[in-house]
């Protein structure tokens, strides 16, 4: 890996696991990203929309493909160089990147907007939308130098698929698969916080919590799932165990809905 190279790699890497103070326009978005920046609190307890996020982001966009039709035109009265078509190879593997965020955003929106409308949430819809992101974004942003983010892109379109899945598994009341798609949510998850520095946290960043917000309403949201799992499947899971143990287990659960 060249020295340009290895600076940009460690750049994402920085990036990838939130140290902020390490690496300062894009970092700053992605700070905003993580804490959830396009919804806002609206009275402090529900979320409303905010473009702003969405906007610098678009305008980032913008700067880049600039910057890459200043490389075109040096490169049109220049001698052809290895660094002339590196930069705007950067520039365009970015603008894949800053895509892929605001797709996510409109997901995250769209799931907002069905929340909010308090009717059921079609679980399908929202999948399907997360397939064309995962798919648009698959061969995008594959630059070494951002192989870090790319893989923190992967698993939170993994845990969010998987949820998702988990949550119209339950509805056809299917144990083994709903079982199965729970427990990869949890080992993301937990993959996902390995790769976060939890000093970068602690050291005020979020003075509110060690872990961003995004984080902690993927970890909410797979509690929720899992209540409703031991609610669903309430008979099959006590006949592993005995009653105390159950009520044991249950009560540590976000909800205990049996008890209930």
């Amino acid at each position: 890996m060249e020295k340009e190279d290895e600076l940009l790699f460690n750049f994402f890497t920085h990036i990838s696991q939130l140290s902020f103070e390490k690496a300062k326009e894009l970092v700053v978005r992605e700070k905003s990203y993580m804490d959830i920046g396009f919804l806002q609190n609206k009275q402090k307890s529900f979320l409303r929309k905010d473009n702003s996020l969405r906007a610098v982001y678009e305008y980032m966009k913008n700067d880049l493909k600039k910057i890459e039709e200043s490389c075109k035109h040096v490169r049109g009265v220049q001698r052809d160089s290895k660094e002339d078509q590196r930069i705007p190879n950067y520039c365009q593997n970015i603008a894949q990147f800053i895509n892929a965020r605001i797709n996510l955003i409109d997901l995250y929106e769209k799931i907002y907007n069905q929340a909010m409308t308090n009717k059921h949430m079609a679980y399908v819809d929202i999948l399907n939308a997360l397939e064309t992101t995962i798919q648009t974004h698959h061969l995008g942003f594959t630059d070494i130098t951002l192989t870090p983010i790319k893989a923190v892109f992967s698993l939170e379109c993994d845990i969010v698929q998987q949820l998702f899945k988990a949550m119209f598994e339950l509805q056809k009341l299917q144990f083994l698969p709903s079982l199965a798609l729970i427990h990869g949510v949890h080992t993301r998850l937990l993959a996902w916080e390995s790769k976060m520095q939890r000093e970068t946290w602690k050291l005020g960043i979020f003075k509110n919590s060690p872990l961003p917000t995004l984080y902690q309403w993927l970890q909410k949201l797979k509690g929720a799932v899992l209540s409703k799992f031991s609610l669903y499947f309430h008979d099959i899971l006590a006949n592993q165990t005995t009653p105390t143990n159950m009520r044991h287990i249950c009560s540590k659960l976000h909800h205990d809905y049996y008890q209930k």
